[in-house]
């Protein structure tokens, strides 16, 4: 087979990333208008962050198990239409229950996506592994970018049930998507995992890698989630200014994600996962210390680090699970990623509880622990085409 990267079908699979990833990137940025509108306290914020994604850190390992022995590429853009579909009910819906509902139905879509669109990025990226998997990830971090944007902007203009638009970037994407079912039949007919055989997965260190995600994941979603109500209460921005700093988090982490892979190649996966753990870290402390415009300048680089270190555990996670590629980025995206998201109302409650500005501070430690972590995985990784 050919070393170089598929760069057509590379690209519509990562220009879907984007349409898949502002239904999940416009979530954050609807927590405050929620908020507002339900009159919720932390842990109700934090609710909704777990709706988006429990369902979908569920369904993604099973749906990458069932890809490993079955092909199932239309659920590629059955998941953008889907995702779309919940995230645009949202604004359309009156009582809280009913929010939640739609938003657990925008994750199902999530967890359609991303096991089948990663196995598939595996794919086009042949031999390029690193760089192909930057490149797609870059498509979900412009689609996050885009998500705050686009639902700040039809809410300020139409209210609530302005994420009623929000259904139409899903049903282009959807629709592009569905011509292209052939080819994708085509490419997993001429590529079956029976070539891997003698291989054998290393289950023990992808454990540890998941372990390094939960805990990345974490500090994540507690930014995601906290940071616009904390630049609303504690630096008294105004709403739209506090949501623009979701798109500074979402901007960097393409930049994130492009620069991660080339140094991960460059100076080893694992020694620039160690290096990225400390900077998130440290950057998070600084961003909460802050009171000037820097603290944007310290969220962006948080952001970009995370992301990196992202792409990097992609990579890593689809070679030491090489055996079942599905699987492997299902628990990847899914169940570690989920887990994270799930641990959210922890945080809501201490934030409750001590202050939001201390429990930023405490989400700083995190990223110290999965630190810890990487020194546990195996120094020697080669990835290869699958």
């Amino acid at each position: 087979m050919e070393n170089n990267l598929d760069r057509r079908n590379l690209f519509l699979l990562t220009t879907a990333h984007v349409f898949n990833d502002m239904n999940q990137g416009a979530i954050p940025a609807l927590i405050p208008f929620i908020v507002s509108a339900q009159g919720l306290n932390y842990i109700g914020a934090a609710g909704i962050t777990v709706a988006s994604t429990l369902i979908s850190s569920l369904l993604q390992p099973l749906l990458g198990l069932t890809s490993d022995r079955k092909p199932i590429p239309w659920l590629i853009p059955l998941g953008i239409f889907i995702g779309g579909a919940g995230v645009a009910l949202s604004g359309l819906m009156n009582t809280y229950n009913l929010i939640l509902a739609v938003l657990l139905l925008s994750g199902i879509g999530t967890a359609a996506f991303h096991p089948e669109a990663y196995r598939f990025a595996n794919y086009f990226s042949k031999r390029q592994t690193a760089t192909g998997m930057s490149i797609f990830s870059v498509g979900g971090n412009l689609g996050f970018a885009l998500g705050p944007l686009a639902l700040t902007f039809c809410i300020l203009h139409w209210g609530l049930n302005g994420t009623a638009f929000l259904i139409l970037p899903a049903l282009i994407m959807s629709a592009i998507y569905l011509l292209d079912l052939p080819r994708l039949h085509n490419l997993r007919n001429a590529v079956q995992t029976a070539s891997q055989a003698g291989e054998k997965s290393d289950w023990q260190a992808f454990i540890l890698l998941l372990m390094i995600i939960v805990v990345r994941s974490m500090a994540y979603y507690s930014l995601s989630t906290f940071v616009p109500l904390f630049l609303i209460n504690f630096r008294h921005l105004s709403t739209p200014l506090a949501n623009s700093a979701l798109t500074v988090m979402s901007v960097a982490s393409v930049f994130g994600a492009l620069v991660g892979g080339a140094l991960a190649d460059r100076w080893g996966h694992k020694r620039v996962l160690f290096i990225l753990a400390l900077t998130i870290s440290l950057s998070i402390f600084l961003f909460v210390q802050s009171a000037s415009w820097l603290l944007f300048v310290f969220l962006a680089i948080a952001s970009g680090a995370l992301a990196a270190s992202f792409t990097i555990s992609m990579v890593m996670g689809q070679y030491y699970g090489r055996t079942n590629i599905g699987l492997s980025s299902g628990l990847t995206t899914g169940l570690a990623i989920g887990l994270g998201g799930i641990s959210a109302p922890l945080f809501g409650l201490l934030a409750d509880s001590i202050g939001l500005s201390t429990t930023l501070y405490l989400n700083a430690l995190l990223p110290l622990l999965a630190a810890l972590i990487v020194l546990k995985l195996p120094n020697q990784f080669t990835p290869t085409y699958l």
